[in-house]
């Protein structure tokens, strides 16, 4: 993780992904925890991020190695900077909320239960999208979510834990 005694920092939206792992060792729980505390959000995903990642407007600092040992690379480029805020952004939609809204337990939003049933009906993404008057790649993202929070590898088991669990 970067070293962070930087304080809330006023009108800065902070993200963080991290593991189960992470969360559970004792000197980084405690950091997440205040980090938390101070304001920031964070996801949980069950593959370690490849590496630490920092995103600032046109900006991006991207770290050598995972503990950030090696140093990191100041990315200016433009083109690279939006690839790589796409990318964690696709790993920020990938995850769930710890400690927020969605623990996995509660009731499905309205609008992955819909997906949710029209795919088990037997449409596809691009389908449902016009159906529910939403983009593909909302569809797709949202499946995602469904299936990190029911531990489901593919649609298929998807399709199998939502059954079990009583979501369609």
């Amino acid at each position: 993780m970067l070293d962070r005694d930087l304080g809330p920092l006023i009108g800065v939206r902070r993200r963080n992904i991290c593991t189960k792992e992470a969360i559970e060792h004792e000197e980084t729980g405690e950091l997440i925890a205040r980090a938390i505390a101070d304001g920031e959000e964070y996801r949980l995903t069950r593959e370690d991020p490849p590496t630490d990642l920092l995103i600032a407007d046109d900006v991006a600092l991207v770290c050598l190695d995972a503990n950030g040992e090696s140093g990191a690379v100041l990315v200016h480029a433009p083109h690279m900077v939006s690839m790589l805020a796409d990318y964690f952004e696709l790993l920020w939609a990938k995850a769930v909320p710890l400690g927020g809204e969605d623990d996995g337990t509660g009731p499905l939003p309205a609008v992955q239960r819909r997906i949710l049933r029209l795919a088990s009906q037997g449409f596809k993404d691009e389908s449902i999208a016009r159906i529910l008057g939403v983009s593909s790649r909302s569809v797709r993202r949202n499946m995602e979510k469904l299936a990190v929070r029911a531990g489901a590898s593919n649609r298929l088991t998807l399709g199998i834990a939502a059954a079990q669990l009583g979501w369609i």
